[in-house]
């Protein structure tokens, strides 16, 4: 790979780093009464189409598709571009969507898909093994209604699980966020890199589901017929889904924002105390080490030093004097 092909137009060069996974396709060919799945683009009449590729690492064969669809060159190159922004783009003859799904399995994770739909067939584009779309494959074979209706509605149903993803990963970072409230709140500290991780993961699904809700509607809005009116209902349920899921993004970042200036002041009201406490002892030393100083110079005529319990007087002042003033920081509410 040269370093130009990065910066010449239209061409076609995987940017991901999954570069070990080789490219395999699940071709998933389906009526109401029957379902096929071959590993191949091609499509046999009288059926609708799923097509799954995973591995974006062999170009050539993926370019293939051009043969059968009218795919421009600058989406394909989209194609391989992992890191394009989340958009649902209405073109002449078809849809073009990337999304990037958050979802928890473990650990917090994320995929890229990139999504063209055609009137009888969607494809999808993974980098790996999509975890993210395991509860679609089992549709096919259990959901006759999926396989009685348009491939709209099975565009609906891929939308439906990502938001039913980022639901659940919303889920688990809620309850996070109530445990990192519990610490902040009860023990006036919290793990900074666990707090910011938290943080982090909530602002990425953010940005990850606010896009998806306005390009809905933009598409619902200005489509040609790719949409049919049977399924409006559907997508009006999935926009109110993600509209709550993003007021309830909007409220968890208001949280951790105040979390977060909580923290801070615990942290100053701790670094304060801390500050009082060494700043008491010090005044409290100030006097004996004036005692100390005083006591302690050179003069030739001190007739007080002579005295023979003249070092237990003065330990017993010191003692005093110390006690003295803790009893007075005491009865001024310096000491807690």
């Amino acid at each position: 790979m040269k370093f130009k092909d990065y910066f010449t137009p239209k061409s076609m060069i995987y940017t991901g780093e999954h570069t070990n996974i080789q490219t395999t396709i699940k071709h998933y060919q389906y009526n109401s009464k029957e379902l096929i799945i071959t590993n191949d683009f091609t499509k046999l009449d009288g059926f609708k189409h799923y097509i799954q590729v995973i591995g974006l690492t062999e170009v050539d064969r993926i370019m293939a598709l051009k043969e059968l669809f009218p795919i421009e060159p600058l989406i394909l190159e989209d194609v391989f571009n992992v890191t394009q922004r989340i958009k649902i783009d209405d073109r002449k003859e078809y849809i073009f969507a990337v999304f990037h799904v958050n979802y928890y399995k473990e650990t917090i994770k994320e995929e890229y898909m990139s999504l063209l739909f055609f009137k009888d067939t969607i494809i999808t584009f993974h980098e790996r093994e999509p975890e993210c779309l395991e509860a679609l494959y089992p549709l096919f074979e259990s959901y006759s209604e999926l396989r009685e209706r348009g491939t709209d509605f099975l565009f609906y149903q891929i939308l439906d699980i990502i938001t039913d993803r980022h639901i659940d990963l919303m889920e688990y970072n809620q309850l996070l966020t109530e445990q990192i409230e519990e610490e902040i709140l009860e023990y006036k500290s919290v793990d900074q890199e666990e707090f910011y991780q938290m943080r982090k993961s909530l602002l990425n699904l953010k940005s990850n589901v606010t896009p998806i809700l306005s390009q809905i509607d933009k598409i619902l809005s200005s489509q040609k017929g790719y949409i049919s009116t049977e399924q409006l209902p559907y997508f009006d349920d999935l926009k109110d889904h993600l509209s709550r899921l993003d007021e309830r993004l909007n409220d968890a970042r208001e949280l951790m924002r105040h979390l977060l200036d909580l923290h801070i002041n615990n942290q100053s009201n701790k670094m304060n105390e801390i500050m009082k406490t060494l700043t008491l002892f010090s005044a409290i030393f100030i006097p004996l080490s004036f005692l100390t100083g005083f006591f302690g110079m050179n003069f030739v005529h001190f007739d007080v030093l002579s005295y023979e319990h003249a070092v237990l007087i003065f330990v017993l002042a010191c003692f005093l004097l110390a006690a003295g003033m803790i009893y007075l920081f005491k009865r001024m509410n310096w000491f807690k």
